[in-house]
């Protein structure tokens, strides 16, 4: 079992959220509605999706133009990940060990609930933008899902692309799109991130599962919406550490849980993450697949 000593659960809180939000990051591309707040009765959270808006001529000024839809999204994942620590154990190692550990165990769980979200991306909920080998990917292909996105009359705005490692590495051996990239910004050499083209935002991802077919998405905001809350343990409970940790700019937010068993001898750290997600706009979204 994973060990821990030292325990501060602000310095540990932080360092996991650091690793929490770091690897849900590429979920911005979507419609989430994330808060701290405990989870809502029913664990049904409404989460909006932007429409488009279509101007007219003026006749009055009581009149909308445009409409904000939502998705009704059910909270029924549960995702956890759990170290402790025995009595015979309980002798300290450095600060500095136990933050690093603290931001593995937020990655870990952020991991699992990322790589459940993607499992949406299928032919079946989305279109398919292109199958194409991981060695042929490359701006054509992206022009390519970029087409079919406008045909479909998918907003210009809030377009997105995330990409398993092996096809944005790919991208990052093209020289003329490295450079074109170069020209804007250059944090594609400095720090080997593509920040847009060809007016998507792009994320680059480790969490997809390696032998997947699926190498990647891209599409607007509305193709898939996310719901995430605290999960509050029930009045009475004897928790030595129970609360919400929330990232304040994203809302993204996982549970920590402390206790201590008189009967095992042993302390038990818990971060938990609840959370659902659900198809929003299945025509706002086409999924990159890979052939070898």
């Amino acid at each position: 079992m994973a060990t821990y000593t030292n325990f501060d659960d602000e310095i540990f809180s932080q360092m996991a959220l650091e690793g929490f939000t770091e690897t849900l990051a590429p979920l911005s591309a979507f419609s989430i509605d994330y808060a701290p707040n405990p989870m809502p009765p029913g664990n049904v959270v409404l989460v909006p999706l932007i429409g488009g808006l279509t101007a007219t001529t003026f006749s009055t000024y009581e009149t909308t133009n445009g409409s904000l839809s939502a998705i009704t999204v059910t909270i029924n994942k549960h995702k956890i990940i759990g170290v402790g620590q025995s009595d015979l154990d309980a002798a300290g190692s450095s600060l500095a060990k136990l933050e690093k550990f603290g931001f593995q165990q937020g990655a870990a769980l952020a991991l699992l609930v990322f790589q459940d979200i993607c499992s949406l991306w299928t032919t079946a909920n989305f279109g398919l933008a292109t199958a194409v080998s991981v060695v042929d990917f490359g701006v054509a292909q992206i022009r390519a899902g970029r087409l079919l996105l406008g045909q479909a009359k998918v907003p210009a705005q809030n377009r997105n692309m995330i990409l398993d490692v092996e096809p944005f590495d790919n991208l990052l051996g093209i020289s003329n799109f490295i450079q074109v990239n170069l020209s804007g910004s250059n944090e594609t050499l400095r720090d080997g991130r593509i920040g847009r083209a060809l007016g998507l935002d792009i994320f680059e991802s480790n969490g997809l599962p390696g032998t997947a077919s699926v190498m990647g998405f891209m599409g607007h905001a509305s193709a898939i919406a996310i719901a995430m809350r605290y999960l509050q343990p029930q009045a009475g409970h004897k928790y030595d550490i129970a609360r919400a940790v929330g990232d304040p700019e994203t809302g993204a937010v996982f549970g920590l849980r402390a206790h201590y068993s008189e009967a095992a001898g042993n302390r038990f750290i818990n971060l938990e993450c609840n959370y659902g997600y659900s198809v929003g706009i299945s025509n706002g979204g086409r999924v990159i697949k890979r052939l070898n």
